[in-house]
């Protein structure tokens, strides 16, 4: 048995379940020299306790033939079976395995265990955009009606629960956040089956648009009579879905009950069920910003409720959820001035519906990678929103940057995050709001700092806003094209 990725979180929780139950011959590989997979292995797995985190590492590294850079994939030609995570075929470093279809035959994945080893209900949550949000949102419906749920998220704050399902009964459900890379794997989909929406994302990874929808429809192909699908009834590309789907469907949107479907229609101010069980929630009701979030609010209810849970319980759930870390997300207010950390938007589409939430005066901090996605309608909320963009070095920054020029958006370029933040607190005033929302990949690997990313942006703004020099000065300001 060979693991590919072992101190990635899907892959070093493979390794433990392997190891749990009794697999001795165990090859693990990672690229990173050895000297370097200690710091690696804590800085992806920040959502476990330190003194776990530490077991875990000690297990992982005595317990199997772990091979670093200097024998990475030596001898995985005679491997039985082959663990790979999502998004092996990304790295170069795995040429190997990608040229070998041979060898892909033998692969496995963490997901894969998942639909394969429940006993229960698996319910699965995919989308561009609002997943983890509505993940959650879900399993809190859930809970509140109490259901037993087992848990898996999507991030590096989450842990993985392969090993709850020894313990799980046919009653069980299990909540899974599941990705684009997740689906290019599967043959299998969820019992539920919710997708927020699909926007351009990750299309050099599907071969363009139509691969990445086919992907996403992976998520309803393989259901059957008596599964659920809730699909978004405001999009074509949703729409269609449809055609592939033998369950039973149900929507959730603006157009919900245009066609005569059943699901939860969102109004300007309120959600209501049609053909469902009498729901209401007013939008004053939903602590959360943004009209996105209520879709991804929409999205959930109409899952829990297609499950059987009553409107009681989702009311309850929604009331007291306050979203989740890096999600525009209010950390910090000083001197009139709010600090909101999106660091997980990571495309155009999803900085976009940031801004419009905020709505303007808003001092924004962004950059990174480039996924070759459009940012037209990025460019023009942000002639409305932004009081200044504060720009990062990377090539999807300077995508954006020809957007922005374009519609005239005060820019400044600044070398790094330190200086970002203390620039941005220079140029706000009371009133003004401060965002980090990236709107490209990457963001996190090429510019944060501290010793994971919950310390920080917030870190930084702390002790910015407390007077206490952080960084060299920021370079000269640049005035955008469209400003003349």
């Amino acid at each position: 048995m060979h693991v590919v990725g072992a101190g990635s979180v899907e892959g070093a929780h493979l390794l433990l379940f392997l190891l749990d139950h009794g697999f001795t011959d165990i090859t693990a590989h990672d690229f990173v020299a050895e000297a370097d997979f200690g710091r690696a292995f804590n800085r992806v797995h920040v959502g476990w306790p330190k003194d776990e985190r530490a077991a875990m590492l000690e297990r992982v590294r005595t317990s199997v033939d772990l091979r670093y850079r200097d024998r990475y994939l030596g001898g995985i030609e005679g491997a039985a079976a082959i663990a790979v995570t999502q998004g092996w075929y990304l790295y170069d470093h795995n040429s190997k395995l990608a040229e070998s279809a041979e060898m892909q035959s033998r692969f496995f994945s963490l997901v894969q265990l998942y639909l394969a080893l429940a006993p229960g209900t698996v319910v699965g949550v995919s989308g561009s955009l609002g997943k983890s949000t509505t993940t959650h949102l879900l399993g809190e419906m859930l809970v509140a009606a109490g259901r037993d749920v087992i848990f898996a998220g999507n991030d590096r704050h989450g842990q993985q629960a392969l090993g709850r399902l020894e313990a799980a009964t046919p009653d069980s459900v299990l909540l899974l956040e599941i990705s684009n890379r997740h689906l290019k794997v599967i043959d299998r989909s969820p019992n539920v089956a919710v997708v927020t929406n699909v926007y351009p994302n990750h299309l050099d990874e599907h071969d363009g648009w139509d691969g990445y929808v086919d992907a996403k429809t992976r998520m309803v192909r393989y259901q059957g009579p008596g599964d659920i699908a809730v699909l978004n009834a405001d999009l074509d590309v949703t729409r269609g879905m449809v055609s592939s789907a033998t369950s039973d469907v149900y929507w959730f949107g603006e157009a919900t009950g245009d066609r005569g479907e059943r699901g939860v229609r969102l109004e300007q101010d309120r959600l209501v069920d049609i053909g469902m069980s009498g729901f209401q929630l007013s939008t004053a009701d939903v602590p959360l910003s943004g009209r996105h979030n209520l879709y991804n609010v929409a999205a959930a209810a109409t899952a829990a409720l297609a499950m059987g849970v009553a409107p009681r319980h989702i009311h309850e759930a929604v009331r007291r959820f306050r979203g989740l870390k890096h999600r525009l997300q209010f950390v910090w207010d000083a001197g009139g001035v709010r600090f909101y950390d999106d660091l997980n938007s990571t495309t155009p589409t999803s900085t976009e519906a940031a801004l419009r939430t905020l709505g303007d005066r808003v001092v924004w901090i962004f950059g990174g990678d480039d996924k070759g996605l459009n940012a037209s309608g990025l460019g023009a909320v942000a002639r409305q929103a932004v009081k200044v963009a504060l720009a990062l070095p990377g090539p999807g920054t300077d995508r954006i940057l020809a957007w922005l020029d374009e519609e005239g958006t005060p820019i400044e370029l600044v070398p790094d995050l330190p200086t970002a933040v203390e620039r941005a607190v220079a140029l706000a005033e009371p009133g003004d709001k401060v965002l980090l929302s990236p709107a490209s990949p990457g963001f996190f690997s090429l510019y944060y700092v501290g010793t994971d990313e919950d310390v920080g942006f917030k870190k930084l703004v702390r002790v910015a806003t407390l007077g206490e020099p952080t960084s060299p000065p920021a370079r000269k300001p640049r005035r955008s094209a469209g400003q003349g």
